[in-house]
């Protein structure tokens, strides 16, 4: 698949280029594994003379990474056949004094914690006595929290080092959708339900692409490349999530697999673990914000009642239907997604979810909504019935602060969809939404699969998989 989308962050790396002519310029590139860190640096230096890439390989010893890297600066001619570094400093030195307007990249840079953690100590040494050397200097990371902790903590020795950065983020929805037409996808359901499991990442599709499997069904596309034997994917998320979580990986493999089975409030979470709530909350919080796999949730009105997420799709596809039947998978995997078949369909229900939440927030950037609203997210609460108390939930609740205008959206994964009954339902829904229920303004949308009939009534939208497409596919 040639290369695709990311102007904007070319853009950016050429910008940084013509600074580094004058001074050194050291930029961190991080992200997600697969969100295409090592693709875009190579398509950025694929015209550039002076260039060179190091990928620090964590299973190598640091002289063996050493000596390969040596052997990387004589292919360049920076050094001599005959010459020979022992030390990171020798290493660093001939980098510093040698390769004078070249860009420098270190692929997987926080590996330099095992193999030798001294080497962050001799880097911050040469670049503090080398700031106006021209040199480019790129490093790249995939773990999250670890690449996060060498330029972030105030106790490591590059902490105030970066000249910038830059967090690579997966495709947007429209980005991805069109990467899916590009490699000659054409039934636009079929192209959300992909969407649905590899959300924005690159690689997956270049790896859909790489083994032929253009315009494929996607049950065809998940048997290729999880189920069948030596599948190419088959070990896609657990590699991902070791090297994330190393030793500690059991409590948080438990963690996700109970919010992927709908344990999504504290206690819940706690109770399918078997521990106490206070000894999960830390690792909840490095999740969110450390591992970036999962999100939480707090609705409108009622900050306590937290709920969580994964919002890594494959992640989520993962635990849902791979590791909570792992012995089953290992046993007879041709059979596993199609014993899932309405389980999947459910999947598919709540992924439209989070994919029209997507579909919003790119109208309402282009101005394509009624208002522009400034805040978007689930919604629950709860109401009396007959003296008990009912749980009431909206898909999505978008409102504007200023104009108090507020926009109430149902979503269904389902074909011919009665939009006069469900908009009846929503609309009592809403009531129990407390903000600014005397003065506010209320908009109503429904977005479908397709209905039975398309509604004209002021204040609603709808939105079938004919406007999704019609949007998101250029």
């Amino acid at each position: 698949m040639d290369f695709i989308n990311r102007k904007k962050e070319l853009s950016l790396l050429k910008e940084y280029d013509v600074l580094s002519k004058d001074r050194l310029f050291f930029l961190a590139i991080s992200g997600l594994r697969r969100v295409g860190k090592t693709t875009l640096v190579k398509e950025y230096i694929k015209s550039k003379k002076k260039s060179i890439y190091f990928f620090v390989y964590d299973n190598k010893t640091s002289l063996e990474l050493l000596n390969e890297f040596s052997d990387e600066l004589r292919s360049k001619n920076i050094i001599s056949d005959l010459e020979k570094i022992t030390t990171w400093k020798e290493f660093l030195n001939v980098l510093f004094t040698r390769c004078v307007n070249y860009t420098i990249i270190f692929d997987e840079f926080q590996n330099f914690y095992n193999i030798d953690s001294s080497f962050f100590s001799e880097l911050q040494r040469f670049i503090d006595d080398n700031q106006n050397q021209k040199i480019y200097l790129i490093v790249l990371g995939s773990l999250i929290s670890l690449f996060k902790k060498i330029f972030e903590d105030k106790k490591e020795p590059l902490y105030g080092r970066l000249s910038n950065k830059i967090l690579l983020k997966p495709f947007t929805i429209k980005e991805s959708l069109n990467t899916l037409k590009i490699i000659k996808f054409k039934d636009f359901e079929n192209i959300l339900k992909l969407y649905f499991i590899f959300g924005g990442f690159p690689k997956y599709y270049n790896t859909i692409d790489q083994f032929k499997l253009n315009n494929k069904e996607f049950i065809d596309i998940i048997n290729y490349l999880f189920i069948q034997e030596n599948a190419p994917l088959e070990n896609e998320v657990n590699t991902i999530l070791k090297l994330e979580f190393g030793r500690r990986s059991a409590l948080y493999y438990s963690i996700l697999s109970s919010i992927s089975k709908g344990y999504t409030k504290l206690y819940e979470i706690a109770g399918y673990t078997g521990t106490r709530e206070s000894s999960i909350t830390r690792i909840l919080i490095d999740l969110e914000v450390k591992f970036e796999l999962i999100k939480s949730i707090r609705p409108l009105g009622n900050k306590k009642d937290t709920r969580y997420f994964i919002k890594h799709p494959l992640v989520l596809f993962w635990f849902k239907f791979i590791y909570r039947k792992y012995s089953d998978y290992e046993l007879n995997k041709e059979n596993i997604i199609v014993k899932s078949k309405n389980e999947l369909n459910k999947y598919f229900g709540k992924r439209f979810e989070v994919i029209c939440k997507e579909f919003l927030l790119y109208m309402n950037k282009n101005g394509k909504l009624p208002f522009i609203f400034d805040y978007i997210e689930n919604w629950w609460g709860y109401k009396r019935e007959d003296n008990k108390r009912v749980a009431v939930e909206i898909d999505l609740i978008s409102f504007n602060d200023e104009s108090k205008k507020i926009l109430f959206t149902e979503i269904k994964w389902s074909e011919k969809v009665d939009a006069e009954r469900i908009l009846f339902k929503l609309k009592e829904k809403a009531s129990f939404v407390n903000w600014n229920l005397n003065t506010r303004n209320n908009y109503y949308c429904i977005i479908a699969k397709s209905f039975k009939k398309k509604i004209k009534e002021d204040n609603v939208l709808l939105f079938d998989l004919n406007d999704l497409k019609k949007q998101l596919i250029s």
